[in-house]
């Protein structure tokens, strides 16, 4: 029986919720709703496009086409921002009362203090760049590289991570202990292949990039001539940095980033990088193990500090800080740093309200406070049938597709129901609430609240490596809009946050429940069987656990949809890149195939659902998939998520999945030739 955990107690920050129950959600919504729901529906769609040739612009052309792009956004999304916008203005309700009705609750004391401070522009301006200047000093203190490298440790504490990253994660091959992680980091771009342009464009980007930082070195108190000449030195050290990265691609092998050494072993591989001096300013013990993601890098890594001087390497630790510092400081700084960052980068020409991003700033800081809250108002109880039964319906779905699997053997197929079946199910929020009562708040210091929240995770992550995994953690919020698959713990997790409409709802046909927020179920389902997923046995543990041939049929496969999705290219000619893409790829086209499979199991047990704005229930989860994915955005914002996401980009989100899948060809009576209804498709799950 698959071990299923339902998280959904209501809990409350101070008293019982007063929102009344809402109805049972097996109930037939009523003939207003449903109209309601085919007007929503129908606006959203183009239906002058033909859904067999481009099934994306059918079903989000309407949107794409009436959706203005908000200057303080460089991308929107139909499902996800109205979700986002909504749980937004809740935390934010929160947030007001407790800034001006906090009394003795030492929870709303902190909540409100932290949301106040960030609101307070005027005592930020006030300050300028006093609450640097301690770590700025700090800098200049420095001797060595190895003086370098052991602030690094210290800063890392509460922000920035120059050189390299560090993180406390399950081990791999170990699930049930926790591991020290270092990785590649300490550049300032988004990628490594920013600082190597190949156009005018990159050029450009990069040029740009070097300005800036003169432009910040200024604003904290450089003069001109010194800032450039700064400028300049930090972007040739970021190079040599980026010289040694991985491709984002190869970052996603578990295989090759699971590199296990004993701390004598890193020692050796390090020497003279000062390893030491890092873990005490961070004040942590050297550990037995540590994971080392990218050996080459660390391989490196002492080489490029050898062959840089001191005042470069002063240079790029002032301009890590005076960036990750940037959004907390005076106004002038603030915009500078948006400026690049907001505007160049991603296209977004005005930054967003300053109540949003102290909304945003609190969450992070503490925000299972805030989910114990929002879950009272946005969570209630009667969600659960609905969502358990989706959950399981997804599940026996998968089980029952792998028979028709052609390149899976019996023993292989036995296996993959053993690890379903052992696939924790987390839903709604954690079972136990973080308590933030140990971080310091001044109402009056917006900068020393947000270090004091980053050294509080800082300090529970490092207070784990070496210790048993809590199983019962949640490594997302119940507000967040999304949901993941832990490979090491072999669970798939959905906060409260993305189980909201237009993604769910009580008054939504099946089709629809089942399209949006069932794909998202079978993604994450299929995530523990995708390219990298499927390297995980039951236990979670990293190992191989198929024979050799069927892992080559598997392989073949994949290939297939890498391919494919190779294949793709935005509007303005860059090409998808199916190598780094293919773990989302795939869970795309399972996840959506179980959605379907389980919905019409549904439908073999309930009967057909009536029509919805003219849609049939097999088109209407088709569309309801379709829209949870309708986005407009700059071009900036496309070109650099192009580079740097794992997910492809939506138009392909949405037409990769169905032209692979023939019961959409079916649904729609697409004819074997069509864009959306090839001869030959991709299968992988």
């Amino acid at each position: 029986m698959r071990n299923t955990t339902l998280l959904m107690l209501l809990v409350a920050c101070s008293g019982a919720s007063n929102t009344p129950p809402p109805a049972n959600p097996t109930d037939a919504p009523e003939p207003s709703a449903s109209a309601a729901i085919a007007t929503d529906v129908a606006k959203s769609m183009n239906p002058e496009a033909n859904a067999c040739e481009d099934f994306y612009e059918y079903a989000c052309g309407g949107f794409r086409a009436s959706t203005q792009l908000p200057e303080d956004r460089p991308m929107i999304t139909r499902s996800f921002t109205t979700i986002f916008d909504e749980n937004q203005a809740v935390i934010h309700g929160l947030l007001e009362k407790a800034a001006k009705e906090a009394g003795d609750d030492p929870v709303q004391q902190k909540l409100g203090a932290f949301y106040g401070s960030c609101m307070d522009t005027d005592a930020i301006e006030a300050r300028g760049t006093e609450p640097v200047k301690a770590y700025l000093a700090e800098i200049d203190a420095i001797t060595s590289a190895a003086d370098a490298v052991a602030l690094a440790g210290r800063l890392q504490d509460f922000g920035p991570n120059p050189f390299f990253g560090m993180g406390v994660y399950a081990d791999d091959k170990q699930p049930d202990t926790n591991i020290l992680i270092l990785a590649q980091s300490g550049i300032g771009l988004p990628d490594r292949d920013y600082y190597f342009p190949e156009d005018d464009k990159g050029k450009e980007t990069l040029a740009e990039y070097e300005a800036h930082i003169a432009k910040m070195f200024g604003l904290f108190g450089e003069d001109e001539a010194s800032a450039k000449k700064k400028a300049a030195s930090v972007v040739a050290f970021e190079t040599r940095l980026a010289e040694t990265h991985w491709a984002r691609a190869d970052l996603r092998d578990s295989e090759k980033t699971y590199n296990k050494k004993s701390w004598a072993e890193l020692q050796a591989m390090t020497k003279g990088l000062n390893l030491e001096g890092y873990l005490a300013s961070a004040g942590i013990d050297a550990p037995e193990s540590v994971n080392v993601v990218t050996p080459s890098v660390f391989e490196a890594l002492p080489k490029v500090l050898a062959k840089t001087d001191l005042p470069t390497l002063k240079a790029y630790l002032k301009w890590q800080l005076m960036s990750w510092s940037a959004p907390y400081l005076t106004a002038e700084i603030d915009e500078a740093n948006f400026a690049f960052f907001g505007t160049a980068l991603s296209g977004q020409t005005k930054q967003q309200p300053r109540w949003k991003r102290c909304v945003n700033r609190t969450n992070e800081a503490m925000g299972e406070w805030l989910g114990r809250a929002y879950v009272d108002l946005r969570f209630a109880g009667a969600s659960k049938e609905t969502a358990e039964s989706m959950v399981d319906g997804i599940f026996d779905a998968f089980e029952k597709n792998l028979p028709n699997l052609a390149w899976m053997d019996d023993e292989t197929r036995a296996k993959a129901v053993e690890k379903a079946n052992a696939i924790v199910a987390k839903l709604g929020y954690p079972n136990k609430w973080k308590d933030y009562g140990s971080v310091e708040i001044d109402g009056s210091k917006h900068f020393e609240n947000v270090v004091a929240g980053n050294l509080f995770a800082t300090s529970e992550m490092e207070a784990k490596i070496g210790q048993p995994v809590d199983k019962d953690e949640w490594h997302m919020t119940p507000q967040e809009v999304n949901a993941y698959y832990n490979p090491p713990q072999n669970e798939i997790v959905f906060p409260a946050g993305i189980m909201q409409s237009p993604f769910f709802s009580k008054d939504f046909p099946k089709a629809m429940n089942y399209g949006a927020l069932g794909m998202v179920i079978g993604h994450e389902i299929t995530h523990g069987f995708d390219d990298e997923g499927r390297k995980y046995a039951p236990t979670g543990e990293l190992k191989e656990w198929w024979a050799p041939e069927v892992s080559e049929k598997f392989e073949a496969a994949a290939e297939c949809v890498e391919e494919q999705y190779n294949g793709f290219a935005l509007e303005t000619g860059e090409h998808v890149n199916g190598s780094l893409t293919l773990g989302e790829n795939i869970a795309d086209l399972g996840g959506v195939k179980i959605a379907h499979q389980a919905y019409r199991a549904w439908v073999a047990e309930n009967g057909e659902e009536p029509e919805l704005a003219g849609l049939t229930g097999d088109q209407q989860f088709f569309v309801a998939f379709a829209q949870g994915w309708c986005t407009v955005a700059t071009p900036e914002i496309e070109a650099m998520r192009v580079k740097t996401d794992p997910h492809s980009p939506p138009r392909f989100r949405v037409n990769g999945p169905v032209m692979n899948y023939p019961a959409f060809a079916e649904a729609f009576g697409c004819e074997t030739g069509a864009a959306m209804a090839p001869e030959e498709v991709c299968e992988v799950w």
